[in-house]
């Protein structure tokens, strides 16, 4: 695609969003996806032309990820997608030199590397003043850091870290920088894959920092500026992790519909019995009220208007919208809900994981507030 801002509405974009569609809806879930979908171009989408993006916005990318998931059904790897996109690439994006985004930047783009955001902690997880992974500066320059890391989504898999450390005491506004850490580095222990019950095909995992030393050059942003780092990687990561989400509940909401049209009880197919169709109905009303939403704050975010606020809204509204739909799955299914062919059981679970992946529903409701001056 041509550079040039928000081609959403662009016949260009739609014969692009087709193909992409059907690329992934034979693309493998493994190590070559990564590649795969950089070569169409997935990860270019919302970056600007002079950060080596086609400009296309932050909608083009949304649609993207929800087609994705559509022409699979399938949840993990486009949720692994997203994270590296929104919470690794984005915040490289805003604050990488000219050096980091030659070394960083361009593969994460191009999908040659894959990668991931390193803040939570065991025992700090939305406490930042709690993290106790720490850096320390060497005589040369440099850092060495030392601490842990966990529920790290692509870590497993990951070539490059963004990873918060203290660098000074006091408050997270200025005791925290964030640093650009490849896999090899020496020091750098990552864990295996955690074993889950959503979210089939993403990996998430720990990190382990002893002795990790790092030149002056890792830090990204300036020293002491980890907060805005992270602030920025919560604000997209927030907004948009759940683009895949509406693609999964459209793809569930066709396979229930067709399952009601062709299932006989009693001598009559469930597309008779109001109860069924009306749980069908609220779950269309699910997957339009999420659509709305998401699509709003896209558009926002290409004007430039995204914050918090609207971020958490965005995050708190669809994770409860697809909870919503998925109490009314089951029972479109009855017992075959159980059966792995139904999705039901799976989707289900992704739901319980939206409420709770960048920021639990609590966290949001609270941002949410401060928002309004509560």
């Amino acid at each position: 695609m041509s550079s040039a801002p928000h081609l959403v509405d662009s016949a260009e974009f739609t014969t692009w969003l087709d193909g992409f569609r059907t690329w992934a809806a034979g693309a493998a879930e493994d190590e070559r996806a990564w590649k795969s979908a950089g070569a169409q171009g997935l990860f270019s989408l919302p970056l600007p032309a002079e950060r080596g993006g086609t400009g296309a916005g932050f909608l083009a990318s949304c649609l993207a990820m929800e087609a994705m998931a559509d022409a699979t059904g399938r949840s993990g790897l486009p949720f692994a997608f997203s994270a590296h996109m929104w919470a690794c690439q984005e915040p490289v994006a805003a604050f990488a030199d000219a050096a980091q985004l030659s070394t960083c930047l361009t593969p994460l783009a191009a999908g040659t590397a894959v990668g991931a955001f390193a803040a939570t902690e065991y025992d700090a997880g939305s406490d930042l003043l709690s993290l106790t992974t720490r850096a320390t500066p060497r005589d040369d320059g440099g850092w060495t850091l030392d601490g842990a890391k966990t529920f790290v989504t692509n870590g497993p898999v990951a070539d490059v870290f963004v990873v918060l450390a203290r660098t000074a005491e006091g408050s997270a506004l200025s005791g925290l920088s964030a640093f650009l850490i490849p896999r090899t580095t020496p020091g750098l222990g990552v864990g295996p894959a955690f074993e889950k019950a959503g979210l089939p095909g993403a990996q998430v995992g720990s990190l382990r920092l002893d002795d990790c030393a790092v030149p002056a050059s890792a830090v990204l942003g300036p020293v002491g500026g980890g907060y805005a780092v992270l602030m920025r990687a919560m604000r997209y990561e927030r907004a948009f992790i759940l683009a895949p989400v509406l693609g999964l509940m459209s793809h569930a909401l066709r396979k229930a519909v067709e399952h009601v049209r062709t299932r006989s009880q009693f001598g009559s197919t469930l597309s008779t019995y109001e109860t069924i169709r009306q749980r069908v109905v609220r779950m269309h009303l699910s997957l339009t009220s999420a659509r709305e939403v998401l699509v709003a704050t896209a558009r926002a975010a290409d004007r430039g208007e995204l914050n918090h606020a609207r971020a958490s809204l965005t995050k708190l509204h669809v994770s409860n919208e697809f909870n919503a739909f998925c109490r009314e799955l089951p029972d479109v299914y009855g017992g075959y809900a159980l059966f792995p062919e139904t999705g039901a059981a799976h989707l289900m679970s992704d739901a319980i994981a939206s409420r709770y992946y960048s920021g639990t529903s609590d966290m949001q409701m609270k941002i949410i507030a401060e928002g309004l001056g509560l």
